[in-house]
């Protein structure tokens, strides 16, 4: 009886608390759904878009070659370890007059990987059917319309109907079509058709899908490391394939010129044959013309046959003369042939996956840190309440210890309320966490990816350890207080505690200060003072909330800030140009003569190069080698901890990420390897500043002593007023045109996509502030809830020797004003720390954020700190109007 009749009490306890019992419970709520939510997210968007590309059998890898691919290369394919193969056909087609370029694909319907998703329509069933990209609704093409492609060379017909709008696996962004070596540089959308209107005997690209990949998480480090495993074993299949492809190409090349060589030589045989009867005839007419007369019309008309003869065979010899040169030409060409490259494109290269691989993995790094931090303040406001809780209720135990109550059966109240209300919060933020923020996070950025939505599951390490720390906060600050009290007499506990005897605070010495003061002033600077450690944790937790916010804002200034500091400070060209091999550069330069808006051109030697240290990743990353080292002041800004600096002939400069990742100085000595594995060292002289990925740059004179090869230039950066879209396309199709250059990049579409990139991001940074808000509200209605439950006698003391309410209020609300002032002013601080920490964190290996923090983050921090304090002081000066001053002066009693 006594021990149900204690349990109804405990129970009734909650409900007598219910606003404490509820604040607690929001607090772990919080900070539980942040920290599960936010852990859940990159992993919850990952394995989402893991299960899509299962279910649509996106390959692993595509083989693709310059040279085409062969049955040779099929059956090499077929014997690659633990892997499926498949072929098919891709190409280019620009279609001048619609001004668009098509990545066209070949469909079998027998084919696994790569399944399309049909949006409307079907799929080809006849061999005139085509599909189009569900995006080239947009450009105005609709079902049963008629789709004309001129490629003559590359199909057996030209047109097609259009019978379905798909999606592609390949293609996880809902814009991004990827580069073309024509038309004006970009893809505009793809189209499938089936693949016997295909005209070539050599394929175009083989897909491979792996067994011991499937069930992995595309984006997991054990889904790369077998893939490394998986391209080691192609590579080493392929090895040889590029020499013998580039003899079989020679070899049916010289085959095609042997019959016309043949031919020419034959031709020229006859041709010598006709040359000595002519020459015969000749001299058969020069001796009869001995024996006539002059002026015999017979001989005059044999005299001009024989000319006549003569020229036609003159020219036709000539013309021989002239195939066969072409013949040699071309014969010197094939020779002259580079041998086809090999290229192994994994699904990080696919038009958008990357992306949204980053956009997981910031989301992961963020995680590692605001979570934490957040959950920290939530955990530290909870162990202060919990504490603050027993200490309440040091009387209650008192007398139960004086009942006979063992100290068990007193701690079970307090187990009860605090695992009541650690699990009440951790099981509702976990389940609300998990299925909301992943879900929000995807639905912010969803119109950027094909992927239909999430799968939400929930992670046990996250939970776990929101679990351990609450209920360590709740429970363990209620055990901790329970063994200090529990040890004392029963006499002792009934005693209320002796108030904390008054002292002179440093302000009275500063008498001019302190005699200007009124008495409710001086009495709530000292009441500050003499409770030092509720004035400590009022400000740790206000500090807390309003750094959280400051993080929130200043990760999107940050985030944001990337292309602006990139763009303009430091590249300053407005496009890059990549020339053919051996091109002719005076038809290049006269297309950017006859383009008003180019204001200025350079000659650059670019190069993608490789790095590799022992225990390092290698890095790719991009040469730079301008032809004039002063003029490439003008295009790239070199930054050394702000101060500019230029190229010299000594030594190579490297950007400061990757100078970090391989632990690179001034005076370091680099192995630099080339695309053909060629390796050179450099000497570094500089490092500079830059955001946005890695480069290394080196003079003219310094790449010569280095390689010991010639500077041969093989792309032209560009310098240009503003050029509207439209124009930058046309510029791009004049130059693709001219045959001289393989592709044109302008930096405006990089800006494009940088801030589309950060965009993404923009969601979660609310989700930050919206809950960092929500933190900040409650620990302000919790802190000013102790103190004033702590205060009640002292407050009806004010208040019976005649304080007014609004003065009451005023008493604490003064207490709240500096907790809350110096809270701001502190969380400024940490919030800038917390922000650069965080950024640091997040990071990545072509990434650095720059630490940008405008003035709306401080006014929002601050301003809704300061709101919510008046919000809870006007409900406090309610609660404060309706004590009952004789209940709470007879207390002690």
């Amino acid at each position: 009886m006594k021990n149900k009749t204690y349990m109804k009490a405990s129970l009734r306890e909650i409900f007598y608390s219910k606003g404490r019992f509820i604040a607690i419970v929001l607090i772990i709520l919080l900070g539980t759904l942040l920290y599960v939510g936010i852990k859940a997210t990159g992993p919850i968007l990952n394995h989402s878009a893991s299960r899509y590309v299962d279910r649509q059998e996106l390959s692993n890898l595509q083989i693709i070659s310059t040279g085409g691919l062969t049955d040779t290369d099929e059956k090499l394919a077929a014997d690659i370890p633990h892997a499926e193969a498949e072929s098919g056909y891709q190409f280019f087609y620009a279609d001048s007059e619609k001004n668009q370029v098509v990545k066209l694909y070949s469909y079998n319907q027998d084919d696994q990987q790569n399944q399309l998703i049909v949006k409307s329509g079907h799929l080809p069933r006849a061999e005139n059917e085509i599909v189009l990209d569900e995006k080239a609704q947009a450009e105005g093409y609709r079902l049963k319309q008629t789709y004309q492609i001129d490629q003559p060379d590359q199909l057996t017909r030209k047109k097609f109907k259009i019978v379905g709008f798909v999606q592609s696996p390949i293609y996880t962004s809902t814009d991004e079509r990827g580069l073309s070596n024509v038309g004006n540089g970009g893809v505009d959308f793809f189209a499938y058709l089936p693949e016997k209107n295909f005209s070539s005997e050599v394929k175009s690209v083989i897909y491979l899908r792996f067994d011991n990949v499937k069930g992995l998480e595309t984006f997991g480090k054990d889904y790369e490391e077998k893939m490394d495993e998986n391209i080691n074993q192609v590579e080493k299949l392929f090895a040889d394939r590029s020499k013998e492809r580039g003899a079989e190409i020679r070899e049916s090349a010289e085959k095609e010129l042997q019959p016309k060589k043949s031919e020419i030589n034959e031709s020229l045989a006859k041709l010598e044959v006709g040359q000595k009867e002519l020459d015969q005839g000749k001299a058969q007419l020069q001796q009869q013309a001995a024996s006539l007369p002059t002026g015999n019309p017979q001989l005059e008309e044999a005299q001009q046959s024989l000319e006549t003869q003569q020229k036609e065979l003159t020219a036709n010899r000539e013309k021989l003369i002239s195939a066969q040169q072409q013949i040699k030409d071309s014969e010197e060409t094939i020779a002259e042939l580079k041998e086809p490259s090999y290229t192994y494109d994994q699904r990080a290269e696919n038009p958008g996956f990357q992306e949204y691989g980053d956009l997981s993995e910031r989301i992961a790094a963020i995680a590692n840190v605001f979570p934490v931090f957040f959950f920290f303040i939530a955990a530290l406001i909870t162990f202060t309440t919990m504490t603050r809780m027993v200490e309440e209720n040091r009387r209650e135990i008192g007398t139960l210890k004086a009942l006979g109550y063992s100290r068990f059966e007193i701690a079970i109240k307090y187990i009860i309320y605090a695992v009541s209300a650690a699990t009440l919060g951790i099981v509702l933020g976990s389940v609300i966490g998990i299925n909301t923020l992943p879900r929000l996070v995807f639905e912010l950025s969803s119109d950027r990816y094909n992927f239909p939505g999430v799968e939400a599951f929930y992670l046990a390490r996250p939970i776990i350890q929101a679990a351990i720390a609450f209920l360590f906060a709740s429970l363990g600050a209620a055990l901790l207080v329970l063994l200090r009290e529990l040890h004392e007499k029963p006499a002792e506990l009934l005693q209320p505690k002796a108030p904390k005897p008054g002292k002179r605070i440093f302000l009275e010495r500063i008498t001019p200060i302190w005699s200007r003061l009124s008495f409710n002033q001086k009495v709530s600077y000292r009441n500050l003072l003499r409770y030092k450690s509720r004035m400590i944790m009022a400000v740790i937790g206000i500090a807390g909330c309003a750094a959280l916010m400051v993080a929130g804002v200043g990760l999107r200034d940050s985030l944001s800030s990337v292309g602006a500091k990139q763009f303009g400070p430091i590249i300053d060209y407005q496009g890059i140009v990549t020339l053919d091999d051996q091109p002719d550069t005076s038809a290049v330069k006269k297309i950017f003569a006859e383009t008003p808006q180019i204001t200025d051109q350079l000659a650059m030697l670019n190069q993608t190069i490789e790095l590799k240290a022992k225990g390092q990743a290698n890095q790719k990353l991009t040469m730079m080698v301008p032809s004039d080292r002063q003029a490439f002041k003008k295009y790239v800004h070199l930054k050394d901890q702000g101060k500019r600096f230029s190229l010299t002939d000594d030594g190579a400069v490297i950007t400061e990420k990757i100078a970090e990742m391989f632990q690179l100085k001034k005076g370091s000595t680099l192995t630099v390897y080339d695309g053909d594995q060629r390796s050179f060292k450099v000497t570094i002289s500089h490092i500079t500043e830059n955001y946005l990925g890695n480069f290394l740059y080196l003079s003219k004179d310094y790449y010569q002593k280095a390689r010991g090869e010639d500077f041969v230039a093989n792309s032209y950066l560009l310098k240009s007023q503003d050029m509207s879209q439209t124009a930058e396309k046309k510029l791009a199709q004049q130059l693709l045109s001219s045959e001289q250059v393989t592709n044109t990049s302008f930096m405006s579409t990089q800006i494009d996509a940088q801030e589309h990139s950060m965009d993404n991001l923009d969601g979660i940074v609310w989700i930050f502030v919206v809950l960092s808000g929500l933190l900040a509200f409650i620990v302000l209605y919790n802190l000013t809830n102790i103190n004033v439950s702590e205060r009640l006698r002292e407050l009806s003391t004010i208040k019976v020797l005649g304080f007014y309410d609004r003065e009451v209020t005023s008493y604490i609300f003064r207490e709240n004003v500096v907790f809350t002032l110096l809270g701001i002013i502190c969380g400024y601080g940490l919030g800038i720390g917390l922000t650069k920490f965080i950024l640091d964190q997040a990071s990545m290996e072509s990434i650095i954020f720059p630490l940008v923090i405008r003035p709306g983050a401080y006014l929002i921090s601050g301003g809704l700190t300061i709101l919510f304090t008046v919000i809870v002081m006007a409900a406090t000066h309610f609660r404060l109007r309706h004590i009952n001053m004789i209940d709470a002066l007879k207390s002690n009693e």
